[in-house]
């Protein structure tokens, strides 16, 4: 028995903490199954000394009777700049007690503004200032932001290992700071501290982007010394700035350029003299209020990857193929005279002579540019920017860089993987492997971009949720989620209305309703999955403003408003012939109701509740009323849902090709809400099988939206083996497709498109297959909220014999493992202390009928009798399943089938 993992705000040990109720959670450990934590305590302490000898002197909660593990901090208000200590023990279902945990810690930022000094300063991009500190230095931390980006250096070396800092954001309502332990670089003695600035978002002059100021620093560095006293060097105007710098241009799109020439060697260290630098100015702080980053997974330089094979197509121009679409930039150790410039640029695709084709980055050069100073030897590597590229061409007067010489860096959010899948299907797998790819190459600058390449890069809200359970499955993304919630929520206008893209750099409001649910989406998803109530609390009131001002324009409860349809079907990119806009804005008001419904429910606003409840039931009622068809455009008997228009010449128009009762999507979304009249529901579903597997050959006629559902009601329905055969394809359209096609991320089209326009190769908004690969394949699905409780259903597919996945969520480790040989089917699994598990055993298997099961060396069922076993809770007999509820713990099921 022992608690372990604790984190507060979900982090392991964070500094710079500024939230006031910090959450502190842990994971049970106990050595026996169906094991559940009855009580808790928590400790806080001001010091170790007293954390060690359990005093909880800043805050005891005293024992709780609660099986909850995420737990608010509830002592008295936190200090600034302050650490603090704490432990936690629990006792299970008996009633015996834990020894205390290991100790966490957590450290504050600036709890109230007020506590800043300093001042924004600005005038150029090169900024530093000399100090001397007096004593020996016992601890020192150094809270900054520089907008749009910046690199802090103490001492001559970088601080941190963040890249693209701080996180981008509305500036006039958030400015993100970072806190960085910078004990081990000041010195007793003369220091310099010393910052280099970037565009980013803030200073972005690009078109049809918001710009924001020029590039500013608020820079706070606290130190503590031995003998108790604390120095504090702030921004300020005696800090100095370079007239001229290195830095020629800066931008995402365009890239960096730079000449090394200009650059003060030995600028960000101290003796260096700077007599002809000026001295910095006082500038307009922003408006946004400043909030600490420290518990949002950074940007980081996470990974190195090496060319695998290099180009010559032009005199001096060399061409480097890195075998994978990534989102970072290159670095590259070059030879070469004072003057000479190379230029480094960026594509995702090759043409026939084998040079870049650049066609679909639009109007983003993506090219690094450096001028040489004339070292023997000199590294050039981009600040300031990042591209999307599979190849990356370097040209200039300078020898060839060999293979050696040329590394990718690979960049995104440092997102801690907490899950994993595989299976037996090769195909399935390189599937799941684009997905994480794609993912991870759009998660940077706090943001859930599109794409990384080209002229765009924004916070597009339906890419975002469609993806949104894949991302959680796979990586601990609750804080990430949590900041581009409040995103939204610094978006929203006052008439309720959000935009399609946060932060709001384009100004498109409003927002699709398909684009818009992530408002309400994703907080239920974060909910679901991670089993805290704090993100429905922050979100309710603003989800329900939206809500409203959708509702406000409906016309007898439809809403007829869309802009995007069912984006990028195959062939084009709007979908509204095959799936009218109506249907789906009108859906996603319904599933919204019924979300913000159970949201209500969570915070005990049951009135609310029903009022949302009955706004679904009116908006189902109209929604079949007006889409759902029995008659086709020809007088055929073909139930469907589509639209019907009469014309003003008085001919009807149909839209949502009624000839086979409506798109895939069209009727395969009423199918995942519920929302087909029960009797009408063996219709709706034959026609959705028929224009898969006939009209279509088994494969997808659908676009973002229709990727997410088809496959669900699928299985859901019972045609699972279908959705798999429909997965597995390798021919167009369709996932293996784009993998045959040589695809390394997933496509933004079904199409291998290389000119120009909307055909990005690193998209993430179809990854919502992998949470279908981790439900339907491996058979692990939710069922109450924070996996309290979920079911494992291995798949009886031809073509599949075995699956295995893990998630580490919130209460502790989840694994499923399953395979299939001959006439036995095996299932291995655990379950987290505090969670039940339903294991669903098929009675029949190649058409055999279920005879034996054991667990472990012990039968469970033998011919219809039961067995004891420890930790099974009850077997329920149903028709196609034994369904076995099981406690915690791990197990090995095996059955025999005759």
């Amino acid at each position: 028995m022992k608690a372990v993992n604790l984190r507060t705000e979900f982090v392991v040990n964070p500094i710079g903490v500024d939230d006031p109720r910090p959450r502190l959670s842990w994971v049970c450990i106990h050595g026996e199954r169906n094991q559940i934590q009855k009580a808790y305590r928590i400790i806080v302490a001001s010091s170790m000394e007293k954390a060690l000898n359990c005093v909880g002197d800043v805050w005891d909660s005293g024992v709780v009777e609660s099986d909850s593990n995420i737990v608010e901090y509830g002592g008295p208000p936190l200090k600034s700049f302050t650490r603090y200590y704490w432990r936690v023990k629990w006792w299970d279902g008996n009633g015996r007690e834990s020894a205390w945990s290991d100790v966490a810690l957590f450290e504050t930022g600036v709890m109230d503004s007020k506590e800043w000094r300093g001042f924004w300063i600005g005038g150029g991009q090169l900024l530093r200032k000399e100090f001397v500190v007096d004593g020996d230095v016992e601890e020192a931390r150094a809270y900054v932001s520089g907008l749009g980006y910046y690199e802090l250096r103490v001492n001559g070396e970088k601080v941190g290992d963040r890249v693209l800092d701080p996180p981008w954001s509305d500036y006039d309502k958030t400015v993100y700071y970072t806190v960085y332990d910078v004990t081990k670089l000041v010195k007793k003695g003369l220091n310099t501290v010393a910052v280099m600035l970037g565009r980013g978002r803030y200073s972005q002059k690009f078109a049809g982007v918001k710009y924001y100021d020029e590039p500013k620093l608020l820079l706070m560095l606290r130190i503590k010394l031995v003998d108790g006293r604390i120095i504090e060097v702030v921004s300020d105007e005696t800090w100095k700035c370079i007239d001229k710098s290195p830095i020629i241009d800066d931008d995402i799109y365009r890239g960096f350029k730079y000449d090394r020439r200009l650059e003060p060697v030995g600028w960000d260290k101290s003796g260096f003299d700077d007599s002809n630098w000026k001295n910095c100015i006082k500038v307009s702080p922003p408006n946004g209020v400043l909030k600490s980053s420290s518990t949002i997974p950074g940007t980081k330089a996470v990974a190195v990857l090496k060319p695998r094979e290099m180009y010559n197509p032009k005199p001096n121009v060399y061409v480097y193929d890195f075998g994978q679409n990534i989102t970072g930039w290159v670095r590259v150790r070059v030879r070469g005279c004072s003057g000479v410039e190379v230029r480094i640029r960026y594509a995702e695709n090759l043409n026939s002579d084998g040079t870049l084709n650049t066609k679909n980055l639009g109007g983003a050069e993506a090219t690094d540019v450096f001028i040489l100073r004339g070292d023997p030897i000199e590294v050039l590597e981009p600040k300031f920017t990042y591209h999307g590229f599979r190849y990356a061409e370097i040209s200039g007067s300078i020898p060839p860089p060999s293979l050696d010489d040329v590394e990718a860096i690979v960049v995104h959010a440092d997102l801690e993987p907490i899950g994993s899948f595989s299976c037996s299907n090769k195909l399935i797998n390189d599937i799941h492997r684009i997905v994480i790819w794609s993912l991870k190459g759009n998660l940077t600058n706090g943001v859930q971009t599109d794409c990384p390449q080209r002229a765009e890069r924004m916070g597009w809200l339906g890419d975002a949720w469609l993806s949104s359970d894949s991302a959680i499955l796979n990586f601990n993304m609750i804080k990430y989620y949590e900041k581009i919630v409040n995103d939204i929520i610094d978006a929203q206008k006052d008439d309720g209305s959000i935009p399609d893209v946060v932060p709001p750099y384009w100004v498109l409001y409003p927002a699709d309703p398909a684009w818009g649910t992530a408002f309400i989406y994703i907080p239920w998803a974060l909910y679901l999955y991670y089993g805290d109530r704090r993100i429905i609390e922050r979100v309710y009131e603003h989800a329900k403003k939206w809500w409203n001002y959708l509702y406000s324009n409906t016309k007898d409860s439809i809403l007829y408003f869309g802009k995007y349809g069912d984006w990028v079907p195959p062939g084009r990119v709007f979908n509204i012939q095959d799936c009218p806009m109506e249907i789906i804005a009108t859906w996603i008001l319904y599933r919204d109701a019924k979300i913000l419904s159970n949201m209500a429910k969570v915070l005990g606003k049951y009135d609310e509740a029903k009022y949302f409840e009955n706004k679904a039931l009116e908006i189902s009622n109209a929604f079949n009323k007006t889409f759902l068809h029995e008659t086709d455009m020809f007088g055929r008997k073909i139930v469907g849902y589509y639209s019907v228009y009469t014309s003003p010449a008085g001919t009807k128009l149909y839209l949502g090709s009624p000839r086979f009762g409506g798109s895939q999507t069209c009727l395969a979304l009423p199918l995942a809400e519920d929302l087909v009249p029960r009797e009408r529901v063996d219709d709706i579903l034959k026609a959705l099988v028929h224009s898969i597997e006939v009209d279509w050959d088994k494969h997808l006629n659908v676009g973002i939206l229709g990727a997410k559902y088809v496959l669900e009601v699928l299985a859901r329905y019972n045609n699972l083996q279908l959705a798999y055969d429909v997965v597995t394809q390798e021919t167009y359209p369709s996932y293996g497709y784009m993998i045959k096609e040589g695809a390394t991320t997933l496509w933004e089209r079904w199409e291998k498109l290389t000119g120009s326009g909307m055909n990005s190769h690193n998209h993430h908004m179809f990854g919502s297959i992998d949470a279908w690969f981790y439900k339907w394949l491996a058979g692990i699905q939710i069922s109450e909220p924070g996996f309290r409780s979920f079911t494992i259903k291995p798949p009886i597919i031809k073509g599949l014999d075995h699956a295995s996945a893990y998630i580490y969520t919130v209460k502790g480790l989840v694994h499923v493992s399953w395979s299939r040989s001959g006439n036995e089917l095996e299932v291995n699994f655990s379950v987290p202390v505090g969670s039940t598990a339903k294991l669903f055993i098929p009675k029949h298997v190649n058409g055999g009928k279920i005879s034996d099961v054991f667990e472990g060396e012990r039968p469970l069922w033998r011919q219809g009798e039961v067995y004891k076993v420890d930790g099974v809770r009850n077997i329920v007999n149903e028709k196609e399943y034994l369904v076995v509820e099981v406690g915690s713990g791990s197990y090995k099921f095996k059955a025999y089938y005759r």
